[in-house]
């Protein structure tokens, strides 16, 4: 049997046996493959019928520990422990365990003591995945607990480990039952068979809100006594505090217990504390508002997030190099290593009676910022399920906003390979843009609808309908979808395809109405303009290489990492009156309006100032560059033209 088809076995019979929560599948299966050091997975073809006729996992154990041997990736000594740590990756924690127990009456009850009899001999519990603890069954129901026989050596290691767990305690809602089990767990991860307990500090644990001090504390010091790579932390420390979170379907439980806005925040608290959003790195990200734009635009310098040249480089980027998951943003990546995801918790909803979730992302643009993703991995589309998807996103969220990418190479996300939106609690210039014409489509005169005073063409309809909201965006988005003037350099299909998309972005406002933002995009490419028509045009690329996705379109500029770096050396030239270095000289129209505009003369922090004011003003530039319109006026032309709306 090959490894595969033997993972789904015993997943299927943890699914059948052992009560593993759908929710909880791709986590366990995650773990199975960390178990081994694999980093890659494909279905198998397990045997259902099989696989749940087994009353112990012994047979599907053996099965899986023997393909493990003869495809070299575990030795056949550590069998049997490969064998106890899948089984703990399957069955249910101590707490959730003695939780069912207790409520079927414990130790006072028959039948409660046949069903603790039966999970235990059906998980296998009592073969300790790892020396250093024992599994115990008693009237109490199970607990995992430490031998206590530790190595001199390693008391740092134990007293960083302790810290964490103590940290969960107060932070990730890790239960007493559980705490053993976790420690067990991250000494597994170590790959250390002993643990001493430790005498902590409660004060210093106590005062944390965040894990990145005793994350760290844990790797530095297992790096230092070679137990682990430092090059490896990163992955080390995901898979700790993946070790020390609640499972997916027990995240889950508490979102829907609590709904609305609650359950928002809870997950972005809960995502901060257990270190999937690195809001401390974050926090160091550069972030300016730009005052001296005519709207206001925002800029930040994202440190944490690559940076890719072009659409295809975005795509290579955003698949995993073995092709599990199918992209970076596929449910299969909770728990997962190979994309350092092993501590993402994600919460289901459903959208326009489908099937997604919502996690937050770790790169984090915005406040709270966060991805609405489908459960299927299908690609990008913008139609008439789309909008109805954002109406009911903001339904059951009102106090974000959402949108949509066009699905354009170029002119859309980055992962264009699966249907996503993207959101966060926070005000975007555009959000406060005004209307410059207003047009009224007669079928619905009591919907708003107004092109907006905007570098970019975009259109703004309000109402508290659905079904009419869904009309009007119908009608714009198939009458750009079709247009064409060459004249304007639109053209709407040609032999690379077609050409014309809008994005979306939808809010609630006063008095429950929807609001919905309706941007027109083109990736249409010239000999002028071979990265697009409506791209950052090429005087423009010190700044953005990237496409100007769904938030730059809404003023929020995110430019990557290297520009802190090309700020200083800017400055430098500035102020000291140098010419720009070579590695720079995509920089020299920056350099020579700063100059223009400011003279020679400058101190350190007035080239600061200037060169925000010009970053401010390259930003407008490059939204005017992917307007399709270049005015209110032409846009609001091109709406008349369709023959549904009319100019007021």
């Amino acid at each position: 049997m090959d490894i595969f088809t033997s993972i789904d076995e015993i997943i299927v019979y943890a699914k059948d046996k052992l009560m593993l929560d759908e929710l909880d599948v791709d986590i366990a299966r995650n773990g199975i493959l960390a178990v081994v050091g694999l980093e890659t997975y494909r279905a198998g073809n397990p045997d259902v019928e099989k696989a749940e006729a087994e009353e112990t996992p012994d047979r599907l154990l053996r099965a899986f520990t023997d393909a493990c041997v003869k495809s070299g990736l575990i030795e056949k000594e550590k069998a049997e422990s490969v064998g106890a740590a899948v089984m703990e990756t399957v069955s249910l924690k101590p707490s959730q365990l003695n939780d069912m127990y207790f409520g079927a009456g414990g130790a006072d009850s028959r039948k409660a003591r046949e069903f603790l009899a039966d999970y235990v001999k059906a998980s296998g519990f009592g073969k300790s995945s790892n020396p250093a603890f024992v599994e115990e069954t008693t009237d109490d129901g199970v607990c995992v607990k430490a031998t206590g026989e530790g190595k001199d050596e390693l008391i740092g290691v134990y007293l960083a480990i302790d810290e964490l767990i103590a940290y969960a305690q107060n932070n990730l809602l890790l239960d007493e039952y559980d705490t053993d089990y976790a420690r067990r767990a991250v000494c597994n991860i170590l790959g250390i068979d002993s643990y001493a307990p430790q005498e902590i500090d409660n004060e210093k644990v106590d005062a944390l809100d965040r894990p990145d001090l005793l994350i760290g504390a844990l790797t530095d010091v297992a790096g230092g006594l070679g137990i682990i790579d430092p090059m490896n932390a990163p992955a080390v420390a995901d898979r700790v505090m993946s070790a020390l979170s609640l499972r997916p379907s027990e995240i889950n439980d508490i979102f829907d217990s609590l709904g609305g806005k609650k359950a928002t925040d809870f997950l972005y608290d809960y995502c901060v504390k257990n270190y999937y959003v690195k809001k401390t790195a974050l926090e160091r990200n550069i972030r300016f508002k730009s005052g001296y734009t005519r709207l206001g635009l925002e800029i930040t310098i994202n440190k944490a997030r690559p940076e890719y040249k072009d659409a295809s480089s975005a795509a290579a980027g955003n698949t995993p190099s073995g092709g599990y998951p199918e992209c970076t943003i596929c449910p299969e990546n909770e728990g997962f290593v190979g994309t350092g995801k092993c501590a993402l918790r994600k919460a289901d909803i459903e959208l326009g009676g489908e099937s997604w979730f919502w996690q937050y992302s770790p790169y984090g643009y915005i406040g709270k910022h966060g991805i609405a993703v489908s459960s299927e991995h299908k690609p990008m589309c913008v139609d008439d399920k789309t909008v109805v998807r954002l109406m009911d996103f903001v339904d059951k969220f009102p106090h974000f906003f959402i949108g949509c990418n066009a699905a354009l190479p170029g002119a859309g996300g980055s992962v264009l390979s699966h249907e996503h939106f993207q959101g966060g609690e926070e005000m975007l210039p555009i959000h406060r843009a005004e209307g410059k014409i207003k047009l009224t489509y007669p079928k619905y005169p009591l919907a708003d609808i107004e092109v907006l005073d905007w570098y970019a063409s975009v259109i703004r309809v309000t109402s508290q309908s659905r079904q009419v909201l869904s009309e009007i965006e119908k009608a714009i988005r198939e009458g750009w979808e079709n247009y064409s003037d060459e004249t304007r350099g639109i053209i709407a299909e040609d032999k690379d395809g077609k050409h014309n998309a809008v994005s979306l972005t939808m809010r609630k406002i006063s008095n429950g109405r929807y609001c919905l933002d309706v941007t027109l995009r083109s990736n249409v490419k010239s000999k002028k303009y071979p990265d697009g028509v409506f791209h950052t045009h090429p005087e423009f690329s010190a700044l953005k290489k990237e496409a100007n996705g769904l938030l730059e379109a809404q003023g929020y500029f995110i430019l990557p990492g290297r520009i802190e770096e090309q700020m200083k050396t800017l400055s430098d030239c500035l102020v000291n009156k140098q010419p720009l270095p070579d590695d720079m000289k995509d920089f020299a129209l920056i350099y020579d309006e700063i100059v223009r505009d400011n003279g020679r003369e400058m101190s350190k922090v007035d080239a600061g100032i200037y060169i925000k004011e010009e970053f401010g003003s390259v930003c407008e530039r490059i939204l005017g560059n992917i307007a399709v319109f270049k005015t209110p006026e032409e846009t609001a032309d091109f709406l008349a033209g369709l023959g549904s709306f009319k100019k007021n």
